[in-house]
């Protein structure tokens, strides 16, 4: 075993595991190079399925030649391909589901490159039909970078960003984060949302319980130099918070892995003298991360993902990758509440696989334990060549689905629905980290305003385009990825709809010299001017509600109110 020393939130003597698994065959899955995958239960017939992009040797004479993306029935533990996507196939990508027309059926977002065409970075939205997958978008995608998918400005509808590198025809090479928000006609793109990275990830997660979304980004940034940013979001905006040390080559996964309700997450990646490097970064509830680092053990430019392995309701991780020496190595960490340390499992029986692929945790035959999906290339094959492999985790350690939230409340003002609830419970995970998912729908049973993961027993809609009555309900998810029942489906009258959807606001003109005028059917409660950096600038709002913009160098600003009534308008103005 590789001695290691872990900073002093961890520092203790190490204590033996035996956590095991069994690899599983599964014959029909393909040996991907430059692999992403991602599990769900596409069918809903309660067994979890896997979206694979990457691409494969087709003719087998140990070279890579083809762009191949498959999704992947789960038939009582068995995979079967079911749907090969041809000529819209990404590798060096990823891939996420999203439900973005609220219809129950999750469909698919992927980006990458293609041997078709190899600097013709795309997207692809896929729609799910109930029966297969249907493209009904494209546009210019990314590589070495990534995906997420989350509710950015709380209207019920699951937005997503992009981050990457990005060729431009005429321009060359790009690394933007950018952002789609979604609406009933499709996605508007956000450009340059926040500065981007290539061979780096990303995270948009509520980082200080306050209900809205923040970022975490790393990678290199666009003067190739290594970065790794907090960003908190206020009123909408996201601020530069602080600085972590830089890495590169990275992954992340997010989880509370100390029971105190804020969210922790654990890199692999390349630090600043690109050696291999492995950390915890325990949150202090206010956005700050102290890292601890687990020297000897870093691995780089593969997956890492979390879920509580051995069933004592506390989240552990696997990773994959590449040590300094780039040979590959599978490892996984227990973690001890008791020590309030992670602990190397060192009989997990898991395969060496190495970089440029994935790894996924989830429960693939329902016998409550959490199983591993990897994907990577073998170092020590002659060939070179990567493997898919399923592992069954061996635990005999039993984990009781949670408990649904037994007081539920939704409270209707500023615009906003709030949902609060408590009473949830698991048998082993602490209630503080616990997640939730929230279902809002226009009839009881119904689930056409919002379904998604949240991680603080409170939520919000933004109120502007909810019907006068919804129904809404919460499942508890415990750190086995187990979900509770729902809880009993409350309903609530949203008050003062049509007064909100009657605003109106207008703000000119655009571009401005020196006064910005504003006209709005509600009082203008606050005002705020934010430069792209999003730093706030001196801009004041008059009585006569015109803004000064004199003073202010041209550029491009973004101009947000926030209205008596509830509604928040944003707009861009540029300054002449």
């Amino acid at each position: 075993m590789k001695k290691f020393y872990v900073s002093l939130f961890f520092l203790s003597a190490i204590i033996s595991q035996a956590q095991s698994f069994e690899e599983i065959s599964q014959p029909n899955l393909k040996n991907y190079f430059y692999s992403a995958a991602a599990v769900a239960d596409v069918d809903n017939d309660g067994f979890q399925d896997i979206f694979f992009t990457g691409a494969i040797d087709s003719d087998e004479d140990t070279n890579v030649d083809s762009t191949s993306n498959s999704l992947y029935k789960n038939s009582n533990g068995t995979f079967s391909s079911v749907q090969e996507f041809g000529e819209n196939s990404v590798h060096l990508s990823d891939v996420k589901f999203i439900d973005f027309d609220n219809d129950g059926l999750l469909d698919v977002i992927t980006t990458g490159l293609s041997y078709n065409d190899i600097v013709n970075y795309q997207q692809y939205r896929w729609k799910n039909t109930g029966s297969g997958f249907t493209l009904v978008d494209n546009a210019a995608g990314k590589i070495y970078g990534g995906l997420d998918v989350f509710d950015f400005n709380h209207d019920g509808k699951q937005d997503y960003a992009i981050n990457g590198t990005q060729y431009i025809e005429g321009v060359g090479f790009a690394h933007d984060l950018d952002l789609y928000l979604n609406s009933s006609q499709g996605f508007q793109k956000n450009e340059a949302w926040a500065a981007g990275t290539q061979n780096g990830s990303f995270k948009v997660i509520d980082i200080n319980n306050d209900n809205e979304l923040d970022l975490i980004v790393n990678g290199f940034n666009a003067d190739y130099e290594g970065t790794f940013s907090v960003y908190i979001n206020e009123n909408g905006t996201l601020i530069k918070k602080s600085e972590l040390p830089a890495v590169s080559s990275s992954k992340m996964a997010f989880a509370d892995f100390n029971g105190d309700g804020f969210q922790d997450f654990v890199v692999s990646a390349q630090n600043e003298n690109y050696d291999a490097y492995l950390a915890v970064f325990i949150n202090d509830g206010q956005g700050n991360f102290t890292e601890n680092k687990i020297e000897g053990e870093g691995l780089s430019d593969g997956g890492i993902e979390v879920g509580d392995l051995n069933n004592d309701g506390y989240y552990d991780f696997v990773v994959i990758g590449d040590d300094d020496n780039y040979d590959g190595y599978s490892k996984v960490f227990l973690y001890n509440p008791q020590l309030q340390k992670f602990e190397k499992n060192e009989n997990t029986n898991l395969y060496n696989l190495g970089s440029k692929g994935t790894v996924a945790v989830f429960d693939y035959d329902n016998d409550g334990n959490l199983d591993i999906l990897a994907n990577g290339f073998d170092w020590d094959d002659p060939d070179l060549m990567p493997y898919t492999k399923l592992f069954k985790n061996k635990t005999t350690v039993t984990n009781q689905k949670p408990n649904a939230p037994t007081i539920l409340t939704a409270t209707d003002s500023d615009g906003k629905v709030r949902f609060t609830w408590s009473g949830a419970t698991d048998d082993k995970t602490p209630e503080n980290s616990l997640q939730y998912e929230l279902s809002v729908g226009s009839e009881a049973g119904k689930t056409d305003i919002t379904k998604y993961i949240v991680t603080t027993k409170n939520w919000y809609l933004d109120k502007t385009n909810l019907p006068s009555k919804i129904f809404w309900s919460v499942r508890s998810v415990d750190a086995s990825k187990k979900y509770s029942d729902k809880s009993q489906e409350k309903e609530l009258t949203v008050l003062g709809v049509a007064d909100v959807k009657n605003t109106t606001v207008s703000i000119y003109p655009n571009p401005v010299k020196d006064v910005l005028n504003v006209k709005s059917t509600s009082k203008i409660n606050t005002h705020k001017v934010y430069n792209l950096a999003g730093q706030s600038v001196n801009a004041k709002l008059t009585s006569d509600s015109t803004i000064d913009f004199s003073h202010l160098e041209k550029g491009v600003y973004v101009v947000e109110l926030q209205l008596e009534n509830g509604k928040k308008t944003i707009q861009k103005v540029i300054k002449n």
